[in-house]
């Protein structure tokens, strides 16, 4: 007995449009019961945010620390795309630091500039 015998299948194989359907169906159909990013409220947005900022910061000090300077050029530049989002969300609910109740602390103009003035240091 083979094995399309035991499992009752015609042995078919995935098509390349099968897995281009099956690509494109793994966002809306993720197996978390987590909502999408724009489904939440402002607050929860903005701490979702802070925690990918905070994870990103740890990658950063760990690649940095590894000598892997393009690799901590671009997570800086997720970072700061991160930012960005969260300000936009904050000008649209006006102050959320008393509402969460947070410092809201990011990474500030300093230590971007910081950053930036340490990675035009390292030559390669």
């Amino acid at each position: 007995m083979n094995m399309q015998q035991i499992l009752g299948e015609s042995g078919r194989t995935m098509s390349n449009m099968d897995r281009i359907i099956a690509a494109g169906m793994g966002s809306p159909m993720m197996s978390d019961n987590e909502p999408r990013m724009e489904d939440r409220s402002p607050a929860n947005q903005m701490f979702s945010i802070d925690s990918m900022i905070n994870n990103l910061m740890q990658e950063y000090d760990m690649v940095v620390r590894n000598q892997e300077f393009d690799r901590a050029q671009m997570i800086a530049d997720k970072i700061n795309m991160l930012d960005v989002q969260k300000s936009q969300i904050q000008a649209g609910m006006g102050n959320t630091q008393s509402i969460m109740g947070e410092s809201g602390r990011t990474v500030s103009n300093t230590d971007r500039d910081e950053i930036s003035r340490i990675l035009d240091s390292i030559s390669i």
